[in-house]
């Protein structure tokens, strides 16, 4: 009898919420995970032009690998059961570890991994950031200590993320210092080699005060940042070298 009644009011639920307004959705939505445990605060607004709803959680870093996994679950079913399509649920553990909600629970297994490992300081997995931009395009990012992390830390990225049964078909994969003046980005399993080349060739003659190597639809990207005109000219003279590699020198 009880199972019947936790269906039957699963159901009431579903209808009442079938009957709210996109503005009662997402308010009911934010009252009810903000009673969450670990949920330290909650945005939550409905989607513009849809019945969906974009939430924002920011969750005490406390949090153990276990509950946060138990957390992001809850969260999409509760979506489900208000009848909101696309629920966009993204979570920010630590204010170092964000992630999208996924039925497959894989970007929260990532972040889960990626918490373990040394060589991270944070890291996003399909992440929407709070305010992002109209162009903002979600993938894989993972924030480093020093610029020695570069090296190792896309490979890291990737494993935690495939290994937790992400697809990498054309999804964006990028490390950074967490500065942000340092960074690469690739394209799955695929990296801006020639750019990475190219900036090692420039380090060994200025020292850069930051660097961008990209890999896009578009080719390789090196983006630096030098400081005088004589190192400009060095970094754009060893650039000639590598003509596969769109150089870019500001000062």
């Amino acid at each position: 009898m009880k199972s019947v009644r936790a269906a039957l009011v699963l159901v009431a639920v579903v209808a009442l919420a079938g009957c709210s307004s996109p503005d009662e959705k997402a308010h009911e939505f934010g009252v009810w995970a903000s009673t969450l445990e670990y949920v330290t605060s909650i945005d939550a607004q409905p989607t513009s032009g849809s019945d969906g709803l974009s939430a924002h959680l920011v969750i005490d870093g406390a949090i153990g690998a276990d509950d946060l996994a138990s957390l992001a679950e809850t969260l999409g079913e509760r979506a489900e059961s208000q009848g909101i399509e696309a629920a966009e649920i993204n979570l920010i553990v630590g204010n170092a570890w964000g992630f999208s909600v996924d039925g497959d629970g894989v970007n929260v297994a990532t972040v889960n991994q990626l918490r373990d490992a040394p060589l991270l300081v944070g890291a996003t997995v399909g992440y929407q950031p709070l305010d992002a931009s109209p162009d903002f395009v979600a993938g894989l990012h993972g924030t480093v200590g020093s610029q020695a992390g570069l090296r190792d830390a896309p490979a890291a990225v990737i494993a935690a993320y495939t290994g937790a049964g992400g697809d990498l078909d054309g999804l964006p994969v990028s490390v950074s210092t967490a500065d942000g003046n340092f960074g690469v980005t690739g394209i799955g399993d695929k990296q801006p080699d020639s750019a990475i080349a190219l900036w090692q060739a420039i380090s060994g003659r200025v020292l850069p005060l930051s660097v961008q190597a990209t890999l896009s639809d578009a080719g390789e990207q090196l983006e630096i940042t030098v400081g005088s005109a004589e190192e400009k000219a060095t970094a754009e003279g060893i650039g000639a070298q590598y003509p596969d590699v769109a150089l870019t020198v500001a000062q």
